[in-house]
């Protein structure tokens, strides 16, 4: 008899750790598959970024290559071609999604607009030096390098862009 009620505990006591185990096993597949979907959302959020950076710097890229055009133009005010690109770079509005490097961004478009303001008093003096606004365009270039490598993208050939 105690021989019985000695296996039948044992058996009572194997099924009762099958059960846990089995407990433990699958909310360990449970933490497996939230940190896999965990891992995916942040990986689309990533390009989203992305995408949005390059779209954004992309329009900024276009104003930079309208205003080098139009500013050295000889039947162009060079201080009206400046205030014309703090208007149009601030048009471009920065995209939610870099919402975290906005800061940033804002304070580069800033230097831009220092750069042309310069650029055209520069101008207007009769200089052809540039040395003087040199300092807010690479600026610029520093600021929106750190942000590209931020987000894990190789930065643009940004002094392309400059005549």
């Amino acid at each position: 008899m105690k021989n019985l009620l000695f296996l039948l505990s044992a058996i009572l006591l194997m099924v009762v750790l099958g059960a846990c185990s089995n407990e433990e096993a699958s909310k360990g597949e449970e933490n497996k598959e939230d940190a896999a979907a965990a891992k995916t959302e942040a990986a689309d959020e990533s390009k989203e970024v992305r995408s949005a950076l390059l779209s954004y710097q992309g329009e900024v890229t276009k104003v930079i290559r309208n205003t080098e055009a139009s500013i050295t133009a000889e039947d162009q005010d060079a201080a009206e071609v400046a205030a014309a690109f703090e208007k149009d770079a601030k048009a471009v509005s920065v995209p939610e999604e870099l919402s975290d490097y906005a800061q940033d961004i804002e304070a580069s478009v800033e230097s831009l607009s220092q750069y042309y303001a310069k650029k055209a008093e520069l101008l207007k003096a009769g200089s052809e030096e540039m040395a003087e606004a040199e300092p807010f365009k690479e600026e610029y270039i520093n600021t929106m390098t750190k942000v590209f490598e931020d987000v894990e993208l190789s930065a643009p050939v940004f002094n392309s862009v400059f005549h």
